[in-house]
């Protein structure tokens, strides 16, 4: 079974070495600039100007915690985690959230006047942020007005003060849809907001899920937990709201009440300041010592990165994304697929077992244009079987030996796109609409070895494994140190 709370799972890293403990330090910035200074997991405590017990939690699920947060307990690592993460979500079954009347999130509440968000050390994270987020390990949690189906997502809330929170929203995703459903209507959008959230939940709420059958992520969760997630209706809202919540607030979203969000600090860089959407704060819920839940976009933007060990040279493909990608992709009828690594959102790399002709597009551009790759996308690579999606410099030496760029590369225009891909002009993201549609352009690299080439021209140069031992163990003691432990890429070997 997974964790009952976020408390549970903090004392299981602790038990495991995996969390540092640090009391004093300031909101302002230093918490940020230890996120990206340390891998751990980070439980800060007495805050300057805050009582003792208000804490925040920040790296909660970064590197390979995350399997511990959706019990999963494996010793498999790169491809082989991103194939068993993929078979693990292929059982994902309806298993929806159990209404409960009693909430630990509830032993303190505060409505209308008494709402104060300020109340927990809510950290400025950068340097150039434009305010303090109060949101950025969180889930929002909407309804569908038509279907009344559930909703969880992601998105990063700025403290505009005490009881206004600034929204981002990627234009396209659900909670985006579901507020428009409500504005086009003429009506306020409900909202709830989890700040303090169980890592199960988390997890559900960012991996780009799709709602097969109608389902939500709270069923995904459940599934990842082994028994429903326990909720309460919210009072104002009729919103359902984990019942252990560290910290959790209901308002609504009035058509036409924006402020100026950002700029802050994301993955792809600082991130320009822009109109959005503002949830008017109404009620606001949290335990006694409450936990804030905070995440450090910029981390792992380029090395030296915390989704690295010290010293692991390179990009590091994220095996959760991944496997979530692969999914997707044989839902939609990909097939031969032996390997997906994304390195964040702009670069995806798919190894495929290549047997008809047009294959390796097809599944270039199923990873680019379905949900879990639909976003930010820019670059696809398809490679063979027997290149390692995992090894960058592999991936490149297909790159280089088997593309031949008239032949092998596709150009996709007009794709789904946010303002905070990095690569786009400021001009193209003016749009002052605060869910505003932005679009880029993708690219699919065919790096696959044509069907219809004889197997027997453009062979590897390699040496087998018997004469490599043989001469190992003849003149091995000789080379010393200057051997080559390393099992390099064999040599093409030229037929013309």
């Amino acid at each position: 079974m997974g964790f009952k709370d976020l408390r549970e799972y903090v004392e299981q890293l602790d038990s495991m070495g995996e969390l540092t403990k640090l009391s004093g330090v300031s909101w302002d910035l230093e918490v940020g600039a230890l996120a990206e200074m340390c891998p751990d997991a980070i439980l800060f405590d007495d805050f300057p100007g805050y009582p003792h017990g208000y804490r925040m939690l920040i790296h909660m699920v970064k590197g390979q915690r995350w399997l511990l947060a959706v019990n999963m307990l494996t010793s498999n690592r790169q491809n082989a985690l991103a194939k068993e993460w993929k078979e693990r979500l292929q059982s994902i079954h309806a298993m929806p959230p159990k209404v409960v009347s009693d909430a630990v999130v509830l032993e303190n509440v505060q409505e209308k006047k008494d709402v104060d968000v300020f109340k927990f050390p809510i950290p400025k994270i950068h340097p150039e942020d434009g305010g303090r987020y109060a949101g950025t390990d969180d889930t929002i949690i909407t309804r569908d007005l038509d279907t009344g189906r559930i909703n969880l997502g992601t998105f990063r809330l700025q403290a505009h003060g005490h009881n206004r929170l600034g929204l981002h929203i990627v234009h396209g995703k659900d909670t985006a849809q579901i507020i428009e459903q409500y504005h086009k209507r003429g009506k306020a959008c409900p909202v709830a907001a989890v700040l303090g959230i169980d890592p199960s939940i988390l997890i559900a709420s960012c991996i780009e899920t799709s709602s097969y059958g109608g389902m939500s992520e709270y069923d995904y969760a459940g599934c990842f937990r082994g028994e429903p997630v326990e909720v309460v209706q919210g009072e104002l809202t009729g919103l359902p709201i984990p019942a252990n919540s560290e910290i959790a607030i209901e308002g609504e979203v009035v058509p036409g009440d924006m402020a100026l969000e950002g700029p802050f600090g994301e993955w792809t860089g600082y991130s320009e300041p822009r109109e959005t959407h503002v949830i008017r704060v109404k009620r606001l819920m949290h335990r006694n010592n409450p936990i804030l839940t905070v995440s450090s976009p910029t981390v792992a933007t380029r090395p030296p990165s915390t989704y690295r060990q010290p010293g692991e040279p390179g990009l590091r493909g994220e095996t959760m994304a991944s496997g979530v990608l692969w999914q997707q992709m044989e839902m939609a009828g990909a097939r031969g697929i032996k390997g997906v690594a994304r390195y964040t959102k702009f670069l995806t790399v798919i190894s495929i077992k290549n047997t008809f002709a047009g294959q390796a597009r097809q599944v270039g551009h199923l990873a680019t244009h379905c949900r879990a790759g639909g976003v930010l996308g820019k670059y696809i690579i398809v490679v063979d079987e027997d290149i390692n999606p995992y090894d960058i410099d592999d991936v490149m030496w297909a790159v280089m030996r088997r593309a031949d760029p008239q032949r092998a590369i596709d150009i996709t225009r007009y794709c789904w796109s946010d303002r905070m891909d990095s690569a786009i002009s400021y001009e193209e993201k003016k749009n002052p609409i605060p869910i505003a549609p932005v679009y880029n352009s993708r690219c699919v690299i065919d790096a696959c070895r044509p069907v219809e080439w004889d197997p027997k021209l453009k062979r590897n140069v390699e040496y087998g494994a018997d004469l490599r031992n043989k001469v190992q163990a003849k003149w091995g003691s000789l080379l010393g140190k200057h051997q080559d432990s390393t099992t390099a890429r064999p040599i093409p070997a030229t037929t013309e």
